[in-house]
C-alpha cells in the first residue's frame, strides 16, 4: 500500500505559523502520510500532492499573503 502525499503549506511572518504546520506534518508522518512541510511562498505546483494542508496567519483580519498568493497560484489544482 502506498501512503498518502500531503503537504503542509504555510505563511508566517514571525513563526508561529510555521511552528504549527511541523507539528500538523509531523503527526500526519506518524499517522503513514509521506508528509511534506514547505513555506507558502516556495510552492510553485501542488500536482504531486493527494491532499494539501494551506495555513497561515491572521494579521489585522487578513490572511497571510503568501499563504493568499500560493491559493491563487495554485487555484485550478486546489479545485
Amino acid at each position: 500500500m502506498t501512503s498518502k502525499r500531503v503537504l503542509v503549506a504555510y505563511g508566517s511572518k514571525h513563526g508561529a505559523a510555521a511552528g504549527i504546520a511541523d507539528e500538523l506534518g509531523k503527526t500526519l508522518r506518524d499517522d503513514g502520510c509521506d508528509a511534506v512541510v514547505l513555506p507558502a511562498d516556495t510552492v510553485s505546483d501542488v500536482s504531486g500532492y493527494d491532499g494539501v494542508v494551506l495555513g497561515g496567519a491572521l494579521y489585522a483580519g487578513r490572511w497571510n499573503s503568501k499563504a493568499t498568493q500560493c491559493a491563487r497560484r495554485n487555484a485550478e489544482e486546489l479545485r
